[in-house]
């Protein structure tokens, strides 16, 4: 893929947002300096960055021109990058590095997370979320069809999303270098049907 369409994050903002503003809701700080949002999209995480800490300097950084010109027409007062994460180093430490929906695009958790930690200033924070949905129904059919349609077996499953690592595994990663608060979330989300529509129909009667 060379880049990611920001229209259709946009139909689904209300779904994506949730889980942001959970994951915020988590980080245990009052008045951060610098603040970074890691893949930060089209910007509605940022945006949350923002509402929550008014006083903070923040950055986002995403590897996607279209998601930055998004973000930059979306929030103009506000610093965007053009960065990899799996590369990303800040000027200086930083007191929140928030990556919601993004490290499951980067491989090797192993070094990146210890990597990551080491860019906080004393006190700070990593907050990350990631969805854990490789081997749901919804993705399984995806593929499943998509194999359907090309005749072949569907064999990218990993090929572009890092497979997480076992809760555990994370916990005895970073365990040793911070305090570590770890969770999993299960997200619900209501899909409607559109009803069809004609022009001249008879009412049902």
């Amino acid at each position: 893929m060379s880049d990611w369409n920001p229209a259709l994050y946009a139909r689904f903002e209300d779904e994506r947002t949730g889980p942001a503003a959970g994951l915020l809701a988590r980080v245990p700080l009052d008045a951060p300096r610098n603040v970074v949002d890691l893949g930060c999209g089209p910007d509605d995480s940022t945006e949350l960055l923002v509402q929550r800490f008014p006083s903070a300097r923040i950055v986002g950084t995403d590897s996607f021109q279209a998601m930055l010109a998004a973000a930059r027409q979306r929030l103009p007062q506000i610093s965007f990058e053009l960065g990899d994460i799996a590369n990303w180093a800040p000027a200086e430490p930083v007191d929140l590095a928030y990556a919601n929906v993004s490290l499951q695009w980067v491989p090797e958790h192993e070094r990146l997370l210890p990597r990551l930690l080491s860019t906080l200033a004393p006190g700070g924070v990593l907050a990350v979320q990631m969805p854990d949905n490789l081997d749901e129904p919804s993705h399984t059919l995806m593929r499943d069809t998509a194999a359907a349609l090309l005749g072949a077996p569907a064999r990218d499953a990993d090929k572009h999303r890092a497979r997480m690592l076992p809760a555990p595994r994370y916990d005895d990663l970073l365990t040793p270098q911070a305090d570590v608060d770890l969770w999993r979330t299960t997200y619900c989300h209501r899909w409607t049907t559109p009803q069809p529509s004609c022009s001249g129909c008879a009412p049902p009667g």
